[in-house]
C-alpha cells in the first residue's frame, strides 16, 4: 500500500523524517512536490485506497483554488507542521499537527494516517 506525501520544497526536511519514518515501519512512499498539477495528482491518488498525507505549513504556496480541487475521502490526512490551520478546503478532513510534539507523537499520528505499520508478511510477490 503506497503513501503519497505530498509537500512544499521549503518543508522537505520534514518530508523526508516522514518518508523514512513511514519507511522504517514497511511502507512505501511516493514523495510528491507541490508544483503546478500537485492538487490533480492528489486528486487522482485519492480515486484509490491507498493513503495520501498533504503537509501544510505558512511555507506552502497553495490557493484555496488549489486546495478545492483536493476531494475530501477517507484516506486522505492533512498534516500540519507548524501553527497555520488546515486550509479552509480540506478542514472535514483527518487533520493532524505534528507542530510543538515530540518524536514519539509524532509517529504515533503517521502511523495512525496511514493505519500503523506494514506488515511485511502480508505482501505478496
Amino acid at each position: 500500500m503506497p503513501v503519497l506525501l505530498s509537500y512544499t520544497p521549503a518543508d522537505v526536511v520534514w518530508a523526508q523524517w516522514i518518508k523514512r519514518s513511514l519507511q522504517a515501519a514497511g511502507h512505501v512512499v511516493e514523495m510528491l512536490p507541490a508544483g503546478v498539477d500537485f492538487a490533480h495528482r492528489i486528486a487522482a491518488a485519492l480515486s484509490g485506497p491507498d493513503p495520501v498525507i498533504v503537509l501544510v505549513s505558512a511555507e506552502h504556496r497553495a490557493t484555496g483554488s488549489d486546495w478545492r480541487r483536493v476531494p475530501v475521502t477517507p484516506t486522505l490526512t492533512v498534516i500540519r507542521l507548524d501553527a497555520v490551520p488546515a486550509p479552509a478546503a480540506l478542514r472535514s478532513a483527518t487533520c493532524e499537527s505534528l507542530y510543538n510534539l515530540d518524536e514519539e507523537e509524532a509517529l504515533e499520528i503517521l502511523m495512525g494516517a496511514v493505519g500503523g505499520p506494514q506488515n511485511p508478511f502480508s505482501r505478496t510477490s
